[in-house]
């Protein structure tokens, strides 16, 4: 699947869901969708799992993780949910936190789950509207984390994010 296409899975849920700004509730999403959330505490290096299950399915979540992980870690099962329809996941170390097989790009269906989650939380166009069409400095602290904030996202999710759209700048030193 193409970047342009998760993308665009992405929005479709979003505009199904009515949300037009952010934060995006990831939970009622997927109780929308009939799944079942369950967050309890889990190994460190497990962020959530996704298993379908006698005709339900189920989304496991990692209670010790920070709340901006563990949006993301919804949001990253539902796009397994999306684009990997009947497939189980156990997913250790999410974005950002990769371990060296995500980082050398080999499971790409954990790529596509990230760049779903992050098109779900952060949309594109929602970022626009709150930058007003100005790019964001990565160095100025204050205003990533208050955007951070607005998106229930890790400021480091977001400097991702803001880099890989273009959205962002870096002084030089």
């Amino acid at each position: 699947m193409k970047d342009k296409e998760i993308t665009k899975e992405a929005d479709q849920l979003l505009s199904k869901s009515k949300i037009t700004v952010p934060r995006v509730p990831v939970l009622d999403i997927a109780k929308s969708l009939g799944i079942k959330v369950r967050l309890g505490p889990l190994p460190d290096d497990l962020s959530g799992f996704l298993v379908h299950e006698k005709g339900a399915v189920f989304i496991g979540v990692n209670s010790l993780h920070p709340k901006p992980r563990q949006a993301f870690t919804v949001a990253h099962e539902l796009g397994h949910f999306h684009l990997h329809p009947s497939s189980n996941f156990v997913d250790r170390k999410l974005i950002y936190f990769r371990d060296s097989k995500s980082a050398s790009a080999v499971d790409q269906r954990e790529i596509q789950a990230n760049q779903f989650a992050a098109d779900l939380l952060m949309p594109e166009r929602f970022l626009q509207r709150a930058l007003k069409g100005q790019s964001v400095d990565l160095e100025d602290e204050d205003r990533l984390s208050a955007l951070a904030k607005n998106f229930g996202v890790s400021i480091q999710a977001l400097m991702f994010r803001l880099l890989n759209l273009n959205l962002a700048q870096q002084r030089n030193k």
